[in-house]
């Protein structure tokens, strides 16, 4: 009996698609944020494209360069969509689990290469809250070297100033665009090793909006600016950070600035000019304060199990809260505790919400407006860091 044939990822359709895509949002895309993209030296598939993540649109910005249709790592979330198989079917979209080893994504993405497509990814895995580089794992240079096609680094430039992650409206910039900053081809990177070729792509995916000198305009540049920054480097307040229009204050201490037009804190708070700077400061003392003995709460949540590929399904909890050794989910008749030793990762996701990823399971926490789900992440990941090196003692 013979075996069926294995269907393809790659389509017709696809590039049917992106032809029409790209020539429908291009207006949107040059009235809503400004955006220009340069045109990609490179002409079709297979290659891998990575890119720095600064922006929501950020797939459709970066395929704006290319003639060719992308296929992109996309988190969990997608997935759960009423419209997720519409997306599918259109553009087929490759299902990535973030912050955690996804070996069917790599798989796929393999099968898409073979097929001459094109692969697009995000190495980061989740889009900057700072303006800086997420932290990378150097799996993104060994999945290049098993692939052996074009590597396409692209750089979006101007995407943190126009459109945070934790902001809540766009602004109007003088500069956002798209463009290739370098392309390697498989005989340059074949005696690299994984190391070599890691430090090249984070190099160039490296993008500072701060050191432009470009303005964005907004009348509410700083509001929710409270989804990055929970702690007060002034007096330690953990969730005492408001803002409001284009300033924000810590109602404990009082201490109040500007967030310029030029994405700088005016004037400094303990130093600290860029929120890069300030989100480095309270990523390692977070960890600190749960060590030794405090706890970090929110109120006012939703919980759900977020079932890859489904919808989602609400459960028991209105409060989350974390200390050194659990995560817990109270209220509305939840009691529920989630020992950190067995959570596999903690990953923010959207503008205000998590998802950790438990016993098999992938459940989510969304709060309200000025929820910091980040801070949740760094507590996770300092206190796990913290946990290996003493065992290495």
């Amino acid at each position: 009996m013979k075996k069926s044939k294995k269907k393809k990822w790659v389509k017709k359709r696809h590039a049917a698609v992106f032809a029409f895509l790209r020539f429908a949002m291009a207006p949107l895309l040059w009235l809503k944020y400004h955006y220009r993209a340069e045109k990609a030296p490179i002409k079709k598939g297979p290659c891998i494209i990575l890119t720095n993540h600064q922006a929501t649109m950020d797939p459709f910005f970066t395929s704006k360069a290319f003639k060719f249709p992308i296929y992109f790592f996309a988190s969990d979330d997608l997935f759960n969509l009423k419209v997720s198989p519409l997306i599918e079917y259109l553009a087929a979209p490759i299902p990535k689990s973030k912050s955690v080893a996804d070996l069917k994504a790599v798989a796929i993405s393999l099968r898409v290469l073979r097929e001459g497509g094109a692969v697009g990814i995000t190495p980061e895995g989740n889009r900057t809250l700072s303006g800086k580089l997420w932290e990378m794992s150097d799996s993104v240079a060994k999945l290049v070297k098993t692939a052996k096609v074009p590597l396409v680094l692209f750089n979006l430039c101007g995407g943190y100033g126009t459109d945070p992650r934790w902001g809540r409206k766009i602004r109007r910039g003088t500069k956002y665009v798209g463009r290739v900053k370098r392309i390697l081809y498989p005989e340059e990177y074949a005696d690299m090793s994984d190391e070599e070729l890691f430090r090249i792509i984070v190099e160039n995916l490296d993008v500072d909006d701060t050191l432009s000198g470009e303005r964005y305009k907004s009348r509410y540049r700083a509001e929710y600016i409270e989804r990055a920054l929970y702690m007060c480097p002034v007096c330690g307040s953990v969730g005492t950070i408001r803002s409001h229009g284009t300033k924000f204050c810590c109602t404990h201490c009082k201490t109040e600035a500007e967030y310029t037009e030029d994405l700088k804190i005016s004037p400094p708070i303990a130093g600290y000019t860029r929120i890069y700077e300030w989100f480095e400061w309270e990523r390692k003392e977070i960890v600190q304060k749960l060590l030794g003995g405090e706890s970090i709460s929110d109120g006012g949540i939703l919980f759900r199990d977020s079932l890859k590929l489904q919808k989602k399904v609400e459960l028991p909890g209105d409060t989350v809260s974390m200390d050194k050794t659990e995560l817990r989910i109270t209220g509305n008749g939840a009691d529920s505790h989630y020992p950190l030793a067995d959570i596999d990762a903690i990953t923010a996701v959207g503008k205000k919400k998590f998802n950790f990823y438990y016993k098999g399971k992938i459940l989510q926490v969304k709060g309200g407006d000025r929820f910091c789900a980040i801070k949740y992440v760094h507590a996770f990941d300092g206190l796990r860091s913290a946990a290996k090196e003493e065992e290495t003692k």
